[in-house]
């Protein structure tokens, strides 16, 4: 027996100390409740969990992104239902309207509320938002460029872009061979003198709308009740001195005419009947007998300038038009409405300056509409990259409704208000119902991503968590062996004392 070097000791010492290792990762995992709580213990499992961890928590995340999207939905769908409700009681006041018990008097009673109806439908489209941001103004719809051939903006010339979801972000071109214009009645000098004679009384009648012209009548006074009835058939009159070989039926509208500084003060001034809608058949001016007719200068002398709808076509263009053959161009006054298959459709509406250049007129105009998903609120409802939903929520408002100059006053206003009403409420049903299709592809992300992040966190526990049972089995035995190994180690350091005493 050797007594300089203990190598029993050595050896039970260096086997205490792997025992006492094992204990404490042995505590460690039972008081963590962790397979793993260092690299070292298994560096691979450790990434695996890691990234498993930012899945679950990114998955976390896109749930309450979908909560907070769903809310927003929601906001915007209660507005657009308060929307729907003005707009019903607008088409019940227009069926109200169109009915010819009612008098005058009676009609501007039932437009004043519709002036109400229609300022609550823009302060709803002013005034919704969530968080902050506006919902129903656009700023949540997609973007439309509108540029011509020189690529120079066409904004102020095109208004009221609408596009459906159908329409995906593209270049599409149209080439504007009609400009819209207004349909004149452009009286000559009358022939008149200071008051209506007898022989000079009679009616005027404009768009159906009648106006009286009585014996004694000043013109002041004349002009007045053509007004009145001008405004009730949609037609503007006023006094001018235009001159007619300077008017052009394709730049003519009714701001290319100026009042009479003096207004119509004798019977020999120019009155120009000018309709407020573009398009022809739109101006009609009758007198009851020739000489209220020659009385206003409406009889030889007057000049009739036709208006006419825009004229859009597709067909004519050949690059980048990215339309189908089933592509359809509706012309109407100053809108367009371009149609294709499976619910594709542009609508614009069309100044009528758009083809003058230089105070000239032109030809044609080709203009590109270039659509973007800048602008619609693009919702993350993944835990990874590119897993979002783009949400739009469309303009709207009394213009892009047209709605803005429903008026029950004038002639058929009430019929023409019951089409109108119809359109909006149409346009505004197709929105709630797409925020309805949102909601419910919400709740099916909410519901996916909380099943996905169960999933996951099951996946992790399995490949984390410690076995509380195994490792207490574990603990105990390295327990024993500890406790074995310093009873043997106590032994092993009494060898050299037992050997000492064979000396003595």
């Amino acid at each position: 027996m050797k007594i300089n070097q203990n190598l029993s000791a050595v050896i039970v010492n260096d086997q205490l100390l792997r025992n006492e290792n094992s204990l404490s990762a042995s505590v460690e995992r039972l008081s963590s409740g962790l397979k793993f709580n260092n690299a070292k213990d298994n560096p691979s499992g450790m990434a695996i969990s890691f990234k498993m961890q930012a899945q679950i928590n990114g998955l976390n995340r896109a749930s309450l992104n979908a909560t907070d999207g769903s809310s927003m939905v929601e906001t915007v769908d209660d507005a657009i239902g308060q929307m729907t409700e003005v707009l019903q009681r607008m088409r019940e006041l227009c069926v109200q309207a169109a009915n010819d018990t009612n008098t005058p008097e009676d009609l501007k009673a039932v437009q004043k509320e519709i002036v109400q109806l229609k300022e609550e439908v823009d302060r709803i489209s002013a005034d919704t938002e969530y968080n902050g941001q506006k919902l129903l103004d656009g700023t949540l719809d997609r973007r439309t460029y509108v540029t011509d051939q020189n690529q120079n903006s066409m904004f102020e010339k095109i208004n009221n872009v609408i596009i459906s979801d159908e329409v995906e972000a593209d270049f599409y071109n149209m080439n504007i061979t009609q400009a819209p214009s207004h349909e004149v009645v452009l009286s000559g000098a009358g022939a008149g003198g200071a008051t209506v004679t007898a022989a000079e009384a009679g009616t005027v009648t404009i768009n159906g709308v009648t106006a009286e012209i009585k014996e004694g009548m000043t013109p002041g006074e004349v002009y007045e009740a053509i007004r009145e009835a001008g405004e009730k058939g949609r037609v503007k009159v006023f006094p001018t001195n235009g001159a007619t070989s300077t008017l052009q039926p394709d730049n003519l509208d009714r701001q290319g005419f100026d009042e009479l500084q003096n207004g119509y003060t004798s019977f020999t001034d120019q009155l120009a009947f000018v309709s407020e809608d573009f398009g022809p058949n739109k101006v009609s001016v009758t007198c009851s007998n020739p000489n209220v007719g020659n009385l206003l200068g409406l009889n030889a002398n007057a000049v009739q300038i036709t208006g006419a709808d825009v004229k859009v076509e597709i067909d004519s263009i050949t690059a980048n038009q990215n339309y189908s053959g089933q592509a359809v161009v509706k012309n109407e006054g100053d809108r367009v409405i371009i149609t294709d298959k499976s619910g594709f459709q542009i609508s614009c509406d069309i100044r009528a300056d758009i083809l003058v250049e230089n105070g000239a007129i032109i030809g044609g105009k080709e203009i590109t509409l270039e659509t973007t998903n800048l602008g619609t609120l693009q919702l993350q409802i993944g835990a990874n990259k590119d897993q979002e939903l783009a949400v739009r929520v469309p303009v709207l408002n009394t213009q892009t409704l047209y709605i803005d100059d429903l008026d029950v006053t004038e002639i058929n206003g009430g019929g023409r208000g019951i089409r109108q009403a119809d359109y909006a409420i149409s346009v505004v049903s197709a929105a709630r119902s797409k925020m309805g299709a949102y909601e419910n592809r919400l709740d099916y992300a909410i519901s996916s991503l909380d099943a996905s992040e169960e999933n996951m966190t099951n996946a992790i526990s399995r490949l984390g968590d410690v076995d509380m049972a195994q490792e207490m089995t574990e603990y105990t035995n390295k327990n024993v062996l500890t406790q074995a190994s310093i009873s043997v180690l106590a032994q092993a350091n009494d060898l050299p004392q037992q050997v000492l005493s064979l000396l003595q």
